[in-house]
């Protein structure tokens, strides 16, 4: 372990860095040593430096502290470390780099210094450095007016004691994949709950209350809830609030409403406790190993947890975590939404291409796992494509048969991909593919009802022509399907936006969707290309990538739809997409003509193209 102690000029870093490897028995480091020549000659003249004067001086301390850290080697190294970004370029391993704060009053700092001699930094000086200094979050904090016996003692109580960064209140399948996670880089945790079921080797601490749970953590103290959507979320909170004082944060894991989310924050704020509403995507998995985050609420509660969830979050193959501030109140809940109203919507379009080559045109399970392994290798690469693929391996044990064959042919759901739908109606935003997702989950239930319909009317005809051109154009439809439905939830987004005042940045959301998620998918960085050349991109399809690959897919694309409406094979996703698609495209819809039956019956007037104002017919009347 490297242990960096921090403070501002005069805060008796270097005297308790000694003092603190003595006890530990390690080497120690003083920052200032490594300074080069031209910044030690700027700061004897009086004058602060700069970002650019220590990126060198930074980077030489991160030097030294990886070669100790490959050595095995434990150390302490005395270092401001003023900034956020000056600690980022330090901690470059965060279970093995731990932070010492030495956090000291103004004035009596300045009386110290002024007290010291043959010292570079001079007194003055000491107002610049308050003025950049950004506190540490999940450090060690020791105040430098106790003796420096004390100072040692509290750092290494702190040290090895290491209090919960956090408590997790729902300790399911979700909670316990976080807690470890959290636990494996480096942030203890501290679970509750009120009905545990935990397998036998799960490591983390669980306390018996939740009056335990709060006890256990340091102020400002951040709990957070791993419960299901609704009525639960509001218990949970209830229970809190006893316990809890001004400054602390309640974070929502789960699915919950956005508006439900804004109604908790206003409510909360009242007893001055900060609200942070988290989307997670990534199921187990992406829970355990690494995923997709989507924060919004109280920024300033955001920017005291945000080391946590960055240090957990999935990486994108850009080395960036898939975790970014979404807004305010209930941003981060809602654009969580909007990618389950994807996913239903992606889910639908692919179940829809396996029905029309699996009962459509007769193929085995097996020759269905083989093209979508090749289709995940092209532009279709994604995380449904590629588990699809693993689905249809699959073979029943007790069976022998494909084990997708005998599961029940109901889908159910959790109610985010209706709450997309509603919201979508709400705000003007057309979402036809993510409305039929919705619609053929509830068809899904219906299983009675369609039993007997068969019975009346009979199943699909089989597709009698060539295999290979249907694959083929199967393909382009679930492109162009895919990529419609995202442009469906962005267009959805920016309503969004618009409606609520959130000032939601679209590549920066698509950025976050590339890794840990259920919709991650290569397509997303053509999508977030595509609004950071134009940040005001009215809508996703009008980008000229988009424009290509739509236009090459067009004729695969019908075809399908089609071969679909002549054989029997229901593909209400991929025909609303296409028909979302012809409308988009086209500079003349009838319109006209419903708002001239709106006119006829109800006065309700209507615009002329060849004229300005507003116009009414009295259509009854002789001419």
């Amino acid at each position: 372990m490297f242990v960096v102690v921090m403070g501002v000029s005069g805060s008796g870093k270097s005297t308790i860095g000694r003092l603190l490897a003595e006890r530990l028995g390690c080497s120690f480091y003083d920052g200032d040593d490594y300074h080069p020549p031209a910044n030690v000659a700027k700061m004897a003249a009086g004058l602060p430096l700069d970002d650019t004067d220590r990126a060198g001086w930074l980077a030489e301390l991160a030097r030294l502290i990886a070669e100790g850290l490959a050595r095995d080697e434990d150390g302490v190294i005395a270092c401001s470390a003023l900034k956020r970004q000056y600690r980022d370029v330090l901690c470059i391993d965060r279970q093995r780099v731990r932070f010492v704060y030495l956090r000291g009053d103004f004035a009596a700092i300045w009386a110290r210094l002024q007290s010291r001699k043959g010292h570079f930094m001079k007194a003055p000086m000491l107002q610049s450095q308050f003025d950049a200094l950004e506190e540490p979050e999940g450090a060690v904090v020791v105040d430098t007016s106790l003796e420096p016996v004390q100072v040692i003692d509290r750092i290494l109580e702190q040290l090895m004691a290491r209090s919960p960064a956090l408590g997790l209140l729902g300790l399911g399948v979700m909670g316990r994949s976080l807690a470890l996670n959290f636990e494996r880089h480096g942030y203890p945790v501290i679970g509750y709950d009120p009905a545990p079921r935990l397998p036998a080797d799960f490591s983390v601490r669980v306390a018996g209350s939740v009056a335990e749970l709060v006890a256990a953590l340091t102020p400002p103290r951040v709990v957070l809830l791993m419960v299901p959507a609704g009525a639960v979320v509001d218990a949970a909170i209830a229970s809190l609030r006893p316990h809890l004082s001004p400054g602390d944060i309640i974070i929502d894991g789960g699915n919950s409403y956005f508006t439900d989310t804004e109604r908790r924050a206003a409510e909360l704020a009242t007893d001055g406790l900060a609200f942070v509403g988290l989307g997670v995507s990534g199921g187990e998995s992406g829970a355990l190993w690494g995923p997709s985050l989507m924060p919004g609420g109280s920024p300033a509660a955001w920017a005291h947890v945000r080391p946590l969830f960055e240090s957990i979050a999935a990486v994108a193959a850009d080395g960036a975590p898939c975790v970014a501030w979404m807004g305010p109140g209930g941003a981060g809940h809602y654009v969580k939404m909007v990618h389950n109203g994807i996913e239903y919507g992606d889910m639908q379009l692919i179940a829809e291409i396996y029905d029309l080559l699996y009962r459509g045109a007769g193929l085995t399970n097996r020759q269905l796992a083989d093209i979508f392994d090749r289709w995940n290798e092209g532009a279709l690469r994604s995380y449904l494509i590629e588990i699809t693929g693993h689905v249809l391996r699959r073979i029943d044990e007790a069976t022998g048969q494909s084990l997708v064959d005998v599961i029940m042919d109901i889908a159910g759901q959790k109610g985010t991909g209706r709450w997309t739908s509603q919201i979508a109606l709400e705000v003007g935003a057309p979402t036809p593919t993510i409305n039929a997702a919705v619609v053929m989950r509830l068809l899904s239930a219906a299983k009675t009802t369609r039993v007997a319909a068969a019975q009346r009317y009979g199943g699909p005809a089989r597709y009698t022509g060539d295999v290979a051109p249907l694959v083929a154009a199967a393909e382009q439809a679930l492109l162009a399907g895919k990529i419609t439905v995202y442009a469906q939830g962005m267009s959805l987004l920016r309503a969004a936006a618009e409606t609520y005042g959130w000032g939601l940045e679209y590549a920066a959301i698509v950025r976050v969707w590339r890794a840990g998620c259920i919709i991650r998918a290569d397509l997303l960085n053509e999508i977030a290309a595509a609004f950071e050349r134009q940040p005001a991109l009215s809508h996703l399809l009008l980008d000229d990538a988009f424009v290509r690959l739509l236009s090459d897919a067009q004729a695969g694309w019908r075809a399908v739809v089609k071969t679909g409406a002549e054989l029997g094979i229901p593909l209400l996703a991929v025909a609303a997409a296409l028909g979302y698609f012809d409308a988009l495209r086209s500079d003349r819809l009838p319109a006209n003509l419903i708002q001239a039956q709106r006119d006829f019956f109800g006065a309700h007037t209507y615009h002329r193209i060849d004229q300005d104002g507003v116009f009414h017919t009295d259509w009854t009347a002789t001419t």
